[in-house]
């Protein structure tokens, strides 16, 4: 399938779907920096430019989601402290005077609590 460009009100409707805020990470975004990601990849996953498919995304969440499954992704994000422990030695410094603090948690994306708070209301 080929990527689509979209129009104004499709972009708009694509915006509103978590009320101007990335699906995946939660920051508030401007409509013209707003990215639209294809939750199943166009290329690999079978994808479609229908808008069940889209939601806005961050331009570093959109990048780092890449073709990734939804599932994939969140493993990806899930593994971050063990990867950065193992692969960056500011990170193991940083970790080492307390600067950061590695977290290991379950990742929920903004879209699945904003979705969740919908249906609650």
């Amino acid at each position: 399938m080929q990527r689509k460009r979209f129009n104004a009100k499709e972009r708009q409707q694509v915006y509103d779907k978590c009320n101007g805020h990335c699906a995946y990470c939660g920051c508030e975004l401007n409509i013209k920096d707003m990215q639209i990601d294809h939750v199943q990849s166009l290329y690999w996953h079978d994808g479609t430019n229908e808008m069940s498919n889209l939601l806005p995304a961050c331009r570093s969440c959109n990048h780092y989601k890449g073709t990734s499954t939804l599932e994939n992704f969140r493993r990806n994000l899930e593994r971050m402290p063990q990867v950065l422990i193992r692969d960056s030695v500011t990170y193991r410094i940083a970790a080492r005077y307390g600067l950061v603090i590695p977290k290991e948690h379950d990742v929920k994306f903004y879209f699945e609590n904003f979705e969740k708070e919908k249906k609650d209301e």
